[in-house]
């Protein structure tokens, strides 16, 4: 049995619809019963079949064309998980409808697009916000109470990274993921850069290089067929943060094989290797520096006098943990911490990147936001808490 998150205990549970029911919505709903305080009510999309099949797979009373979904006063808060090129227009029109909106990562796949957003929600008072919420989970959570509880010293520097060799080898419909405004960055940067603001805080400015190794790529199980590639491929840089901190970061779909860390945040007194910011578990890993780390033989992770860390917070969350966060913020009247200017922020350190190969210089980043509220540290039996 579950026990009852805290917002069940004092208020309503927020009524969520969700447009798009494509390969994601399985990982926001397979998991939704650990937030009681989440009622999903309506799924809708353009798929009439899907739609249906997917409402009667998780006991969804409702399946829905998207425009019925707007306009179902049931509705208060809308899962956008429609594909990335779609996200700004779909957001618009649930903002227009009077919805409070979380969308998929990314927030836009510009700057115009999110402006627009965030102008549009503040004019019909809804709240508006991005995944990813991966920082929410134990993982990370833990990681960020050993920062702040000053276990590494003051945190100087880091190392984040994703590499692979695309998606073409398994995801069923991979060309939108070449298409312009996508590529590795807007794919999988979002899980690296929301985790290091959650970590440092604001970005100032941003330096990089982002070649695409090829113009084409062959299709797996499809002889003479081509992939159009239409976006950097590889993307690798450098992040100063107002705190002072640097960080190094590498996203790829160019790389078949490597040895890179996922996230590892270096401080005056030690070292910390996070888990896998894609993940919402897993066991950080803490070295404390000692005269003896001073010798160049060092040692990875998991090795010599790194400790696996315990645990702060409780580890059964995934992605609904972001709409049970959002729902406790709307019905409190607080800003969630995947919220509008979060995301906006995040949005424009992942366009710095490109924007910096192309220009061959330091981008600026105009824009900042609050560093994410930590979460209250709970045990595996204790509510969830976002107070």
């Amino acid at each position: 049995m579950f026990q009852q998150s805290i917002t069940e205990i004092d208020m309503e549970p927020i009524r969520v619809g969700i447009i798009g029911v494509g390969n994601v919505l399985n990982q926001y709903l397979d998991k939704i019963g650990v937030h009681p305080d989440v009622k999903i009510v309506a799924l809708a999309d353009v798929n009439a079949d899907a739609v249906k099949a997917r409402a009667a797979e998780y006991s969804v009373p409702k399946a829905l064309t998207p425009d019925e979904l707007l306009a179902d006063e049931e509705v208060e808060l809308v899962l956008n998980l429609t594909p990335p090129k779609l996200h700004a227009p779909v957001t618009l029109k649930a903002i227009a409808a009077g919805k409070h909106v979380l969308s998929e990562k990314p927030f836009a796949t510009s700057l115009e697009e999110a402006r627009e957003i965030l102008d549009a929600a503040r004019q019909a008072g809804v709240k508006v916000g991005s995944a990813p919420t991966t920082f929410l989970g134990s993982g990370m959570q833990t990681s960020r109470k050993l920062i702040d509880d000053g276990w590494i010293g003051k945190p100087v520097a880091a190392f984040a990274s994703f590499a692979c060799r695309g998606y073409e080898h398994w995801h069923p419909n991979v060309d939108p993921f070449y298409s312009p405004g996508a590529g590795p960055m807007l794919d999988i940067g979002p899980y690296l850069i929301t985790n290091l603001v959650n970590f440092f805080g604001p970005v100032r400015r941003v330096s990089a290089t982002a070649p695409r190794s090829s113009e084409t790529r062959p299709r797996p199980g499809k002889e003479g067929e081509v992939i159009h590639i239409q976006t950097p491929t590889h993307v690798t840089g450098t992040i100063d943060f107002e705190s002072g901190a640097a960080a190094t970061v590498i996203v790829s779909w160019d790389i078949w094989n490597h040895n890179l860390p996922h996230l590892e945040i270096y401080g005056t007194g030690g070292s910390l290797a996070a888990p896998n910011p894609d993940h919402f578990s897993g066991a950080p890993v803490l070295r404390r520096g000692e005269p003896r780390d001073l010798s160049l033989d060092m040692t990875p992770p998991g090795g010599g006098d790194w400790r696996e860390t315990p645990i702060t917070h409780r580890d059964d969350a995934y992605r609904g943990i972001g709409l049970a966060e959002f729902g406790y913020a709307i019905r409190k009247g607080l800003e969630p911490r995947t919220g509008a200017e979060f995301a906006y922020h995040v949005l424009e350190v992942l366009l710095a990147f490109e924007a910096s190969s192309e220009q061959g210089r330091h981008i600026e980043i105009e824009s900042t936001c609050e560093r994410p509220r930590p979460l209250p540290s709970v045990g595996p039996q204790e509510p969830y808490r976002f107070d």
